[in-house]
């Protein structure tokens, strides 16, 4: 009877586990739109291109200047680049919007996910896969308890019949 019972416990703790894997999954799958933009400070916002997980928006900080400046800011940056384009001449890297949308959609994969993205959902499918397979094994294991069949797992106390006894 008292067997029965953690048999029990021991499925319900699989179950829960994959349903924890589960869910996890569902919370960290790229969104397939991007958010409603936001004007003002300090709002979430992200650009289209980043397929970047809904459930974690209140989390993300993009810091990023400001796209018009507020009355009575100044932009300390944009007096410096003025003062330098008087100057010698540096080698600038500005780059058009197209090559910076290219070099966003390069870094993405051949399906326009982030490779963060596919490791995350590699590693949750094996760990899913994984807990199906010890919830199988384990069904295993009850089914060839008490049989002369060698058990995947030795009980304390009795001996390992994979093993030589000398």
């Amino acid at each position: 009877q008292v067997q029965v019972i953690g048999f029990v416990l021991v499925y319900c703790a699989y179950a829960i586990h994959i349903v924890y894997t589960l869910q996890l999954f569902r919370l960290c799958r790229p969104a397939e739109e991007a958010p409603a933009i936001a004007e003002s400070p300090g709002a979430a916002w992200w650009p289209g291109e980043w397929g970047l997980p809904s459930a974690f928006q209140h989390a993300l900080w993009v810091v990023a200047p400001p796209k018009e400046l507020e009355p009575g800011l100044t932009d300390i940056t944009a007096e410096l680049r003025a003062e330098q384009s008087n100057g010698p001449k540096v080698a600038s890297s500005q780059h058009s919007e197209s090559e910076k949308r290219a070099d966003v959609h390069r870094a993405l994969g051949k399906q326009g996910e982030s490779p963060a993205w596919f490791g995350v959902k590699v590693g949750l499918i094996s760990l899913v896969i994984a807990w199906i397979f010890l919830t199988f094994g384990f069904t295993i294991e009850i089914m060839n308890q008490g049989t002369s069949h060698p058990s995947l797992l030795s009980a304390p106390g009795l001996a390992n019949n994979a093993r030589d006894p000398r």
